[in-house]
């Protein structure tokens, strides 16, 4: 059990670095403000709420940064970021200079559905993430550009600052992918501060913690005193001694109680330690500073002022059943005194089978490890006060397999959110009763949407519409995490199936909906021949058909498994694509290309996505160059009908794409 709760310490906010550039790519972005600032040593920059995105870039010096209640441990050359609305806290163990670049960026109105999509799972503007370049004075020298041109306050100089934060932000993102220690992957010492700092009060060993990191509790040690200036048990009681600093002076508890809060079962060792640290006796330091309060003394605050402990991020509740071990000597690894070492992993091991008995009396399992897709039945005892199904049906459950692992599901789920898939399910005769507005918008589902909810971004909604199964095609663990606590989560990432047949016959199993996703598939294949045979012979033999959306100039391509047609034309009709085309790009949902790549991988019929006209196409020199558009052998359609690919969708657009081609035949 403490292992466990030691890895969710070490956990980064993951960032997909590749999904970052796309969506910096289409951005459009603009600097706000650029700003140098120095802190002194020992001096706090407090509870600055930043007004947009900004990248913080310590120049010189040291000192801890709170950003959100998350504490980094940061040295020269070092990055953080954070998006709109975070709080920002820095500390200078010594005199720190840095620079604010503030700036704000948008996705444009007629980009792909997709970034929008993936802007809504993982903003790069929004996120919060830390970054030790290997080349910090590269990015310094970008910085100190911008700022210099920047304080010019002129037009022309401001157009240079947009072109140089874009030279920055490219150097940045080139370094972490190139670095061993990419995006989030904290350092060592900090990984030790973010633990310390969120466990102090607990009995932990220093052997325990470096075998968690893969480290000796040398190398641990001596790493983290190089860069902090303290041991980890130096820092863990600071940790402690600022902790009932700051409960005695805003508290009537007991020493007994503050000692047993703050990790000490023994009182005289507690007041010893604390004298040791503060000067003074623990009942002194209180009568003293309560005392010159009374008299209108400011020395409460300043004694708080520059507390280790982050007091905007930790919430102290104090809980009289704590019971933590007391630290030693400063040169001994562990963090427990003498023989009750065993004694407290005794009790670690009582409680952590109790908690597990609880647990496992009252949740239902969500995760396993991976197995079979197709699902095996299990019967489980147990039961979900929270679902509105009955009894005997939650006690039915199988396994499936996810995204995420396996996850125990109800046999017969009655209250479904499909968060995505919201076509699929709804092919295999399944009411759902949310999803989320894209899916809603979608023409192909008119008839089929009552009392189908929009869940919007709302967990809170989701929550009270107590779903008995969610299913979605999120790949983000935070997000997942979400779901997972309100019900039994299916996640499947959006490109996983090669076939209508892989998606329906899955979620068939999933929603116990096999006969249904049988007859379904039947249909659909009964409608899919009809389409194929109706175009049959109408085209040249070797015909061949592209793919492409088209926005600002730029050219997306599609492949069998996407939108905007790619499957249908490729899958479903069995038309060809020009051999021009890379496999690559075919074999992904979509690839941009170049516009000068546009007249090779052009075939003879296209199927486009576009806002523009037919005839405003004939007149771009690129697009008006193609014989598929000259010769009108194009078909056009906009994101609004294109971008859905449930079953659904699928069948009502292969007639469609069908029968503009027989249409086509009928003009020769």
């Amino acid at each position: 059990m403490i292992a466990a709760r030691a890895e969710r310490g070490f956990e980064s906010k993951q960032m997909n670095i590749n999904d970052h550039i796309q969506l910096w790519d289409q951005a459009i972005v603009r600097v706000l403000d650029v700003r140098q600032n120095t802190l002194e040593q020992g001096k706090c920059l407090k509870k600055y709420t930043l007004p947009t995105s900004t990248f913080v870039y310590i120049v010189r010096g040291r000192g801890r940064l709170w950003l959100d209640g998350d504490v980094h441990f940061a040295d020269r050359f070092y990055v953080l970021h954070g998006g709109k609305g975070a709080c920002l806290e820095i500390e200078a163990e010594t005199a720190i200079e840095y620079y604010l670049i503030l700036y704000k960026a948008v996705l444009p109105q007629n980009c792909l559905y997709d970034f929008k999509l993936l802007m809504q799972s993982d903003n790069p503007f929004e996120k919060a993430y830390s970054y030790t370049p290997y080349d910090g004075l590269a990015l310094l020298e970008f910085i100190q550009m911008m700022h210099r041109d920047w304080i010019q306050a002129n037009k022309l100089d401001m157009l240079q600052v947009r072109g140089v934060f874009y030279q920055f932000v490219h150097r940045l993102f080139r370094q972490m992918l190139q670095s061993s220690e990419a995006i989030s992957q904290n350092n060592l010492a900090e990984q030790v501060l973010r633990f310390l700092s969120d466990r102090y009060q607990e009995p932990k060993s220093i052997e325990s913690l470096s075998l968690e990191l893969n480290y000796s509790p040398q190398y641990l040690t001596r790493k983290f005193k190089e860069q902090t200036g303290f041991s980890p048990i130096e820092y863990v009681i600071k940790l402690r001694i600022e902790k009932a600093q700051f409960l005695l002076l805003t508290t009537d508890a007991t020493l007994q109680e503050i000692a047993l809060n703050v990790g000490y079962s023994d009182l005289f060792y507690f007041n010893r330690i604390f004298k040791k640290y503060a000067g003074i006796a623990p009942g002194k330091f209180r009568n003293k500073h309560l005392s010159d309060q009374g008299q209108g003394s400011n020395h409460t605050k300043k004694a708080l002022k520059n507390s280790i402990v982050n007091q905007t991020s930790q919430n102290y509740i104090y809980n009289e059943n704590e019971k933590h071990s007391q630290l030693i000597g400063e040169e001994d690894y562990t963090m427990n005194k003498g023989s009750k070492t065993v004694m407290m992993s005794t009790l670690w091991l009582c409680f952590a089978i109790m908690v597990s008995a609880c647990s496992a009396a009252t949740n239902t399992p969500r995760n396993a490890s991976s197995g079979n897709p197709t699902g095996t039945e299990k019967t489980s005892d147990n039961q979900s006060a929270n679902s509105s199904s009955t009894a005997a049906q939650l006690n039915e459950t199988k396994i499936v397999s996810t995204h995420f692992g396996d996850v125990e599901i109800p046999i017969k789920p009655k209250r479904v959110a499909s968060i995505d898939y919201l076509g699929t399910v709804i092919a295999l005769g399944v009411e759902p009763i949310g999803s989320n507005n894209v899916l809603l918008n979608s023409p192909y589902l008119k008839g089929h949407l009552e009392g189908v909810e929009d869940v919007g971004d709302s967990i809170e909604k989701l929550l009270s519409m107590e779903p008995d199964i969610i299913i979605t095609h999120t790949t983000k663990p935070e997000v997942y995490e979400k779901y997972s606590e309100i019900a039994p989560t299916v996640s499947i990432a959006s490109n996983t199936f090669n076939s209508v047949h892989e998606e329906l016959t899955y979620f068939g199993e999933v929603l116990g909906k096999e006969d249904e996703a049988a007859e379904w598939l039947k249909q659909y294949d009964l409608h899919t021949a009809e389409a194929k045979e109706k175009i049959a012979g109408l085209l040249p033999e070797g015909s061949t058909f592209s793919v492409f959306q088209e926005y600002d100039g730029q050219v997306f391509a599609f492949g069998p498994k996407s939108g905007r047609g790619g499957r249908n034309i490729y899958q479903m009709l069995g038309l060809a694509a020009p051999t021009a085309i890379p496999e690559n790009i075919l074999a992904n949902t979509y690839s941009k290309i170049s516009i000068e790549k546009l007249p090779e991988y052009a075939g003879d019929y296209i199927v486009l996505t576009t806002e523009s006209s037919l005839e405003e196409l004939k007149k771009d020199p690129i697009w008006g160059s193609l014989e598929a558009v000259r010769e009108e052998r194009i078909f056009l359609w906009n994101e609004e009908r294109s971008w859905y690919r449930d079953p659904i969708a699928l069948l009502a657009q292969t007639k469609e794409l069908a029968d503009w081609i027989v249409g086509l035949s009928k003009l020769k």
